[in-house]
Order: structure tokens, then C-alpha cells, then sequence
């Protein structure tokens, strides 16, 4: 049994075994229906908390374009922040939610030692405890107002970062002032190091740095901030974070898969429960189910549909019908029955899968429910269609990646 929990833990997270305890004293005081409430809402929990993310700034440093590149908008778009020369921040309430999450949202902040939002009263207008991160931001040098407020956070023990924005403009201009062009690579190395260096003097040396255009996603560390957003984030959101964010990189794709596969087992537990309840017919129809609603949140999650995968190829400028062929090709379409039938093609397989899941985890589940087969089908479908559309994922961005890459060659 400590062997099996061992492995059980490894597998799906330290907070299982815990977790599933929880679950067997749902089902000790109120029976299976206690414990499918407490799974379902188990299962929404990450909806329930509320994140919020500064982006502070002065005028035209780039604030409202990098809002919307996050939530993988444009200014266009319904929700989108306005973009302009003029300027567009003026008062410290004005968040932008995401759109596949309300409780998500970024905060348009002016930036500290204007005549309107001097030093003194800064932190008080802008309600600095109400805010889970800070992003710094600027389009040259970071000022010695930017690295005082950076300061001020770090003594209230807060996450912040510095982010430096419009680098495509600041490799062009380079090029056109040099007689010998710099190669982009050794722009980009000045530019980091230069900021670094001015960083360090204004005693923000150990502050991580971003270099990032927020219209060329692919290039510089414009995903490497929100893989590292999601890894300083406080604990106890992260999950909410990752699920909230869009799949635009391989680094998020592995993040996500990562957490999804971590919830694999509140639903096959869910089908488990399903399966103590005496009803002919109810556990197979109530596995199908579980399988195609959580197959399409799947889909969703990893930028797999079509409302995601339109979005994504306008913002990376790839042609849709290469990404949309290769979803139909590897998934067999976007409806989720039918992808559910493509992914998890031999019922043989997924039989005999069930049984090897299902008896592994009997030590745990069996005072629980008599089913395991019930909880060892579900996990191994949710596997088999989770593990087919991280390779699609992938798929898809890696063309984009190459249609990048072939564009700046042209």
C-alpha cells in the first residue's frame, strides 16, 4: 500500500493522496452523491480564485500592446485595450479582463513621479496590496522612479519584474544608425546587458529582465515571461494562472499538459463513484460523458479549437488552413465525439488499460468505491486523447514557428 501511494504521488502530484482522502470522508458522511459535488467542484475550483497583474508604465512605453499580446488579442478585438500615441492611462482603476477567465485580469497603471502620480502617494493610489504581480515596463531605460518602486516592492515582498518592450524597434534603428550592422543576436546581447548593467547600479540586480515586442511573440522572451509569471506566482494560483493563460509555446503546452494531467484523477474518481450506483447502463453512459466534457476543455485548454486556433494565426500571421489541416488530420476534426472516437480507438486497449489502471490504485480507491475498472477506463481514455492532442499542439506551433522563421527570412 506505501509503495502504491508512493507511486501514486509521483505520478499525479503530492496533494493526491490527501486529496483522496478528503474525498473518502465526502463519501463516508453523505454517500456517492456528496462525494460527485465534491469532485465537480473540485474539479471548478481554479475559476474561484482572482488574479491580479500591474503592468505599470509610462505614457507610450508599450503598456496597452503588451495587455493585449498576453490575452492573445489585438486592440481591434472586443475587450481589447486601446493603442495609440496619445495617452491612454489616466486614472489607476482600469483593468483588462481575459477572455477565458474574468477573474484574470491586468491592470493599466501609470507610471510613478508624474506631477499627477508623484512618489509620495504612489503605493496608496494604486492600492498596492491588491495585486499578485507587477510588471515594470519601458520601451528604453528604466528610470530612477522605476527601480525606486521596484525597490518599494521588494520591502513589502512583492513579485515583480522589469520589461522592456518595442526591441524589433530598437534592432531597426540600430541597423539604420550603423554604417556596419550589428548582427540582431549582438543588439539584443547589448540591449540586455546595458539594461542589466543600469539595473545593478540602481540597486535592481537581482530582478529577472525581459526583452519582448509585443508583436512578434515569437521572438525574444516574450514566452519565457509567461512561463516565468506562472513560475513566481503565489502557490496557491499558479494552477489558476496556467489554465487561464493561452497556449501560444511549446513551454506553455508542457505547463498545461503538466496541470491537466494532475486533474485526470478527480475524474476518473468522479466515474468511479458513478460506477458504485446500482443503475444498468448509468456508469458507461456517465464515462463517455466525463470523457468528451473533459476531452473538450482539453481542446480548449491547449488552443485546439477552432475560436483559438483562428486567433493564434493571426496574431503569429500563419495561414489558417495549414494549422486547421493539421488538426483535422491528427484529431479528425473539431467536434469532440468524433475526437473522442479518433483518440481512443480500440475499446480492447482501452479495456485492458482499465484494468492494469484500475487495480493499480485499489489499495486507494477500493474501501471507496467497488470500481475500479470504472475509475481505470476513464483515466486511460483521458490519457489516450490528452497524450494525442499534446502531440497536435505541438505540431501546430512548430509550423507556426517555421512560418515565423521563413517570413523574416523573406
Amino acid at each position: 500500500m506505501l509503495a502504491t501511494a508512493a507511486a501514486t504521488t509521483t505520478d499525479m502530484g503530492w496533494d493526491f493522496v490527501s486529496e483522496l482522502q478528503k474525498l473518502k470522508e465526502e463519501f463516508n458522511s453523505g454517500g456517492v452523491e456528496a462525494g460527485r459535488i465534491w469532485l465537480e467542484r473540485k474539479g471548478d475550483e481554479w475559476k474561484q480564485f482572482s488574479l491580479n497583474v500591474a503592468v505599470i508604465g509610462r505614457s507610450g512605453v508599450g503598456k496597452s500592446s503588451f495587455i493585449n499580446a498576453i490575452r492573445s488579442l489585438t486592440a481591434d478585438d472586443e475587450g481589447g485595450a486601446p493603442v495609440g500615441v496619445k495617452e491612454t492611462t489616466v486614472d489607476v482603476d482600469r483593468s483588462y479582463p481575459h477572455p477565458t477567465n474574468s477573474l484574470l485580469k491586468f491592470w493599466d497603471l501609470p507610471g510613478v513621479g508624474t506631477d499627477r502620480f508623484p512618489r509620495q502617494t504612489y503605493l496608496s493610489r494604486i492600492k498596492v496590496d491588491r495585486f499578485d504581480f507587477f510588471l515594470l515596463i519601458t520601451a528604453d531605460r528604466f528610470t530612477e522612479d522605476d527601480t525606486w518602486l521596484g525597490k518599494e516592492f521588494a520591502k513589502r515582498n512583492k513579485k515583480y519584474f522589469f520589461v522592456r518592450t518595442k526591441v524589433e524597434a530598437d534592432i531597426s534603428n540600430n541597423q539604420q544608425a550603423r554604417r556596419n550592422k550589428q548582427n540582431e543576436d549582438d543588439v539584443v546581447r547589448d540591449i540586455r546587458e546595458s539594461t542589466q548593467e543600469h539595473l545593478k547600479k540602481n540597486g535592481c540586480e537581482n530582478v529577472p529582465v525581459f526583452l519582448i515586442d509585443s508583436y512578434k511573440l515569437q521572438k525574444f522572451d516574450f514566452d519565457l515571461l509567461k512561463r516565468r509569471l506562472v513560475d513566481d506566482f503565489p502557490k496557491l494560483k499558479k494552477s489558476a494562472l496556467v489554465l487561464s493563460l493561452q497556449a501560444t509555446s511549446k513551454e506553455m503546452v508542457n505547463l498545461k499538459v503538466a496541470e491537466l494531467r494532475s486533474r485526470m484523477w478527480k475524474a476518473a474518481a468522479l466515474s468511479a463513484a458513478v460506477g458504485a450506483i446500482p443503475v444498468p447502463g448509468l456508469s458507461i453512459a456517465m464515462d463517455f460523458g466525463i470523457v468528451t466534457k473533459q476531452s473538450k476543455f482539453y481542446l480548449t485548454q491547449l488552443g485546439l479549437d477552432e475560436t483559438s486556433l483562428k486567433r493564434y494565426a493571426e496574431l503569429t500571421k500563419t495561414d489558417y488552413q495549414r494549422l486547421r489541416t493539421i488538426v483535422y488530420s491528427s484529431l479528425g476534426g473539431f467536434e469532440i465525439r468524433t475526437i473522442v472516437d479518433f483518440c481512443v480507438k480500440s475499446a480492447a486497449l482501452v479495456a485492458t488499460a482499465a484494468a492494469e489502471e484500475g487495480l493499480r490504485y485499489i489499495p486507494l480507491i477500493g474501501s471507496l468505491v467497488a470500481a475500479p475498472l470504472s475509475y481505470g477506463g476513464t483515466y486511460c481514455a483521458l490519457k489516450l486523447v490528452l497524450d494525442k492532442m499534446e502531440r497536435v499542439a505541438l505540431e501546430v506551433f512548430e509550423c507556426a514557428a517555421k512560418s515565423a522563421a521563413s517570413a523574416c527570412c523573406d
